[in-house]
């Protein structure tokens, strides 16, 4: 009874801090909360109550959550477009590599329907953060990998820059790969001629024919061809 009725109390004292008016209200009550319970709670009504910020994260004792809210912090920077504050604010977390790489990912989720054109100017405010130079390449990688996903279109004709194009061509090579994974003998027997979405010109049937050999080699050649 006596550790029922102590679960019972902490449950009630985090529904008080989400349920607060106001943040000195909620932190009290996070703060009577047992590590780590404490931490996540504080880091939840921070985030609701839009105070987030690297002195209050810094109140949060616990290494993990202390992580979680800097990221949260760098999300939110990086929603109002201050990619190299967002930036320095992963810096400052324990998985600050995964952290950049997240929030370009989000960036590009954000432009999937544009165009390649318009998608680089999305990316623009990120090309010159310091720390992050291989910003177009994890931008378009991501770009291409959500497109495929969706079935959108992964032609890169209209591509800005070598990055691009190069993503373009890894995410089409990622599709041949699981076509190929799940049925080899019927893929080599009959190559996909396209992959969903992708719109077929001479570079990218040059692509296609390169990987199909690779992948394929001997086993092409053993399978009788198609009627």
């Amino acid at each position: 009874m006596g550790l029922a009725g102590c679960a019972d109390s902490e449950a009630q004292r985090l529904r008080d801090a989400l349920a607060a008016p106001d943040l000195v209200t909620a932190t009290v009550s996070c703060d009577a909360l047992a590590s780590p319970g404490r931490d996540s709670c504080l880091v939840a009504v921070l985030e609701r109550f839009e105070s987030l910020a690297p002195a209050a994260c810094d109140t949060v004792r616990t290494p993990l959550w202390q992580g979680e809210c800097r990221f949260q912090y760098a999300e939110r920077l990086a929603r109002q477009g201050q990619a190299a504050a967002a930036f320095v604010a992963c810096q400052a977390t324990p998985f600050h590599r995964e952290c950049g790489y997240h929030l370009l990912r989000e960036v590009a989720r954000g432009v999937l329907d544009a165009t390649p054109a318009e998608a680089a100017a999305a990316l623009s405010p990120w090309r010159d953060v310091e720390g992050l130079n291989d910003a177009p390449r994890l931008f378009w990688k991501a770009w291409f990998r959500e497109r495929r996903r969706a079935e959108q279109s992964l032609d890169p004709g209209g591509c800005p820059e070598a990055s691009c194009v190069q993503a373009a061509k890894e995410s089409y090579f990622e599709s041949l790969r699981a076509l190929h994974h799940a049925a080899p003998l019927a893929f080599c027997s009959a190559p996909a001629a396209s992959v969903p979405g992708w719109a077929a010109t001479d570079t990218t049937s040059a692509w296609q024919a390169r990987w199909v050999a690779d992948a394929c080699g001997q086993r092409q050649e053993a399978i009788p061809p198609a009627p």
